[in-house]
């Protein structure tokens, strides 16, 4: 089959930085940590097209990718992109407010499948548009939550469903770090909830951090201040009884884990590794590491890899788009819980 055509709209490193490859060691092929690598890692894909608005931008993606893409063709407006490219595979990453416009325009204009940076959108009718469009015309919308393609998070999730450790009881997410942006890294953090808790969210209650007394709605500048997007804490209560608890601190201290309490053990889940707890006695608890394997393909490697071959196969997609629209949905539900007044925000 001849590679499907892909265009990235959006020029951030996120979406275009390409890994540095060691020129003095026998170890080949960095792990792509952008949407642009990925795509160069993917033998089944080909960038013919980009898009920024920044003309600067374009012409660093020219000079960086020049030899693996000399023929790509440079826009500044997406429309036009799509028109005329009409490719097969559209990566969005734009700020987190423009998402929807670009999803359905790609989703209408002969896309494939469309890999979306996190969070899917800043509103809920936002991201019900980008459902209904990429449903009605077939179209796989998968949301770049990169945890979903970890080893590690994937194997704390099969220790919790198979019973091995009894039920799911507790889940606790912390992050810390200068960045400790909901809308930003903590997007992350509570789509880890909804991963592991395995059912909708029901109810919230939540606080911001100090000074978003009137923060009511998204009103960051698309994740580059930390001053306009609020680290917060929250309690979760899902359908099927988890209850879950996320706070974020903006601290010079950098990490962040999940602590997960089944009725026999617990673990410690986190970029650091994956840790089995079991008590013995009040005064005697056993810690052992878990190995959760090796892989080819992770981060948005694994994320394009998973939407080819969902696309080819039929299989469900790790984090579809109705997935991350209960991420956003609490992450809005806990604004209006904190400018409330703190109260409990329904969700179903």
């Amino acid at each position: 089959m001849p590679p499907y055509r892909a265009v990235i709209i959006g020029l951030t490193g996120i979406g275009a930085r390409r890994p540095d490859e060691p020129a003095d060691l026998p170890l080949y092929g960095a792990m792509p940590r952008s949407h642009a690598a990925a795509y160069y890692r993917h033998p089944a894909t080909d960038v013919v097209a980009v898009c920024d608005i920044r003309p600067q931008a374009l012409e660093d993606f020219r000079a960086q990718w020049a030899d693996v893409w000399p023929d790509v063709r440079l826009y500044t407006d997406y429309r036009e992109m799509l028109r005329r490219e009409r490719p097969d595979l559209v990566s969005v990453v734009t700020p987190d407010h423009l998402h929807a416009d670009i999803t359905v325009d790609a989703a209408e204009g002969g896309a494939k499948a469309i890999l979306c940076e996190k969070p899917i959108a800043t509103t809920l009718a936002d991201a019900d548009r980008m459902i209904e469009a990429t449903e009605r015309n077939g179209v796989l919308l998968s949301i770049e939550h990169t945890r979903r393609w970890s080893p590690v998070f994937q194997k704390a999730r099969s220790l919790v469903r198979s019973g091995e450790y009894g039920r799911l009881r507790t889940i606790v997410g912390t992050m810390l770090s200068p960045r400790s942006m909901l809308f930003r890294n903590g997007t992350h953090m509570v789509d880890m909830l909804v991963f592991f808790a395995e059912s909708d969210p029901a109810w919230v209650i939540a606080e911001l951090e100090e000074g978003f007394d009137d923060y009511d709605v998204y009103k960051s500048d698309g994740g580059h201040d930390p001053a306009t997007d609020p680290a917060a804490s929250a309690y979760i209560r899902f359908a099927n009884g988890v209850r879950a608890f996320y706070n974020s601190v903006k601290t010079p201290m950098p990490g962040s884990q999940f602590e997960l309490t089944l009725d026999q053990a617990r673990l410690e889940v986190s970029d650091r590794g994956l840790v089995l707890i079991r008590g013995h006695g009040h005064t005697e608890w056993s810690r052992a590491e878990l190995p959760a394997g090796d892989y080819m393909q992770t981060f948005q490697l694994a994320a394009l890899a998973e939407l080819i071959d969902c696309l080819e196969t039929g299989k469900p997609l790790v984090s579809p788009a109705r997935e991350a629209r209960k991420t956003l949905a609490i992450m809005l539900a806990m604004l209006q819980s904190h400018t409330r007044g703190n109260v409990r925000i329904d969700l179903t």
